[in-house]
């Protein structure tokens, strides 16, 4: 299997992205409430489901081949 895509069409890469965005907000003094651990779990979970269906590596090409 030889098919790459680019890396911002990767729902991995985006929602990670998304918990990156969450975690500087709690880093810079945001009250998370009870929000990291339900992000944390979310994301653990969000990961494996994820995982499991990627199947093509991803490129930072702008013309995958």
């Amino acid at each position: 299997m030889d098919a790459t895509k680019v890396w911002w069409t990767s729902k991995t890469i985006w929602m990670n992205l998304i918990a990156l965005v969450g975690s500087i907000f709690i880093a810079i003094g945001f009250d998370p409430g009870r929000w990291a651990e339900i992000s944390t779990v979310s994301l653990a979970v969000v990961n494996l489901i994820l995982r499991l269906y990627t199947r093509e590596p991803i490129t930072f090409e702008t013309d995958p081949k």
